[in-house]
């Protein structure tokens, strides 16, 4: 059995707001539809924020798919915060937000929450329980690397570090891109099948994320050099019970990974050469393991170091700590932090802060 998730962000840090319409039109509208047609089951992660944004027509095609059972709705948080860097009082703010946003605009209540970033600390499963929630998603790699809980002692090395500097263009680019899949490939050892019982705060049910799975089908799917899917499900073969693909809808049709697009006929051929049978996440069978995951992220060293340790970042986490009301919710955005925030992003956090701070009519 495998699993599908897609995650849309449409304050996408890399993204320029005068792109949103091509994005729903592009990834959002022929995607959803795409699936639907098919009768692929799925779940959607979607912010609140982005719901607020999508076209009637989308948010009807949304609404056909949960009736007929093939969307399966996660909650996550309403602007897509950083949750591990927050105040718990503004943790739950966001997740309260982003639930009533869905209940209003989707006529539904998620049990499965989807960390933005799948940021996590031990703390958030009480939060989610409290809330309703049922399952978290979690990065499968930072699960299996939180034998050590201490960074500071022993770092988390990226698994794939090679493939890694061939996507930045570091160093003879091919040659990293050899070695990065060699690693990758490697690095599949490591999935295991099936959801585990996370101990935390309170005890809540753990959806595996696994990053490498998802880079193998991606790769797959944009017929990189070396690779397509039927090389990519070969990969694969030897996996079950898990989300086969579980990131960002921007990725197909829309956005290029390192200049290969990715479409949702070509994605979905990954799926046919493995010939499983898809079923929603809550479905996927329980493995029996009770595993603790570290404070952690799906960054490539499992760190929060992206939104907190650059000065511009700094300043904003420490600001936003004293906004209240809507504005909190622009100031807390992850993607004004982000992997490479556009300049409009990270102005939007803080021309919110300096707004709250000036009192400025919440209606302006």
């Amino acid at each position: 059995m495998l699993a599908l998730l897609l995650h849309g962000n449409l304050q996408y840090a890399e993204i320029p707001k005068a792109e949103i319409g091509r994005v729903i039109e592009k990834a959002y509208r022929p995607v959803i539809s795409t699936l639907l047609k098919r009768e692929i089951p799925f779940a959607l992660n979607v912010t609140g924020f982005t719901l607020e944004l999508l076209p009637e027509d989308v948010i009807g095609l949304i609404r056909d798919g949960v009736s007929t059972g093939l969307i399966e709705i996660t909650g996550t948080a309403y602007s897509h915060a950083i949750l591990p860097l927050l105040s718990l009082d503004r943790v739950e703010a966001q997740v309260q937000r982003d639930r009533s946003v869905k209940e209003e605009l989707l006529g539904v209540s998620p049990r499965l929450f989807f960390p933005p970033e799948l940021a996590y600390d031990p703390i958030l499963p009480a939060i989610l329980r409290d809330n309703g929630y049922e399952e978290i998603f979690i990065d499968g790699e930072a699960l299996v690397l939180s034998d050590h809980l201490n960074r500071a002692v022993k770092p988390v090395k990226p698994l794939y570090p090679h493939l890694i500097k061939a996507q930045r263009g570091e160093g003879n680019r091919y040659l990293n891109y050899l070695l990065g899949l060699r690693e990758l490939k490697r690095s599949l050892k490591l999935v295991f099948p099936g959801k585990v019982t996370l101990e935390a705060v309170k005890e809540i049910t753990g959806i595996p994320i696994w990053v490498n799975v998802n880079t193998v089908v991606m790769l797959s799917a944009g017929r990189f050099p070396l690779m397509n899917p039927r090389k990519g499900a070969k990969w694969l073969k030897n996996l079950d019970d898990i989300v086969l693909y579980g990131t960002d809808i921007e990725f197909l049709g829309y956005r290029p990974l390192a200049d290969y697009l990715i479409t949702a006929d070509s994605f979905l051929k990954v799926f046919e050469a493995l010939g499983r049978e898809v079923k929603p996440p809550s479905e996927l069978p329980h493995s029996g393991r009770r595993l603790y995951l570290r404070t952690s992220s799906w960054a490539p060293d499992k760190s929060l170091d992206i939104w907190r340790l650059d000065e511009g970042n700094a300043r904003l986490n420490f600001l936003s700590r004293d906004v209240a009301g809507e504005r909190a919710f622009l100031a807390e955005n992850s993607d004004a932090r982000g992997w490479e925030p556009l300049p409009e992003r990270r102005l939007d956090a803080f021309r919110a802060i300096y707004e709250a701070w000036r009192g400025v009519n919440e209606e302006s």
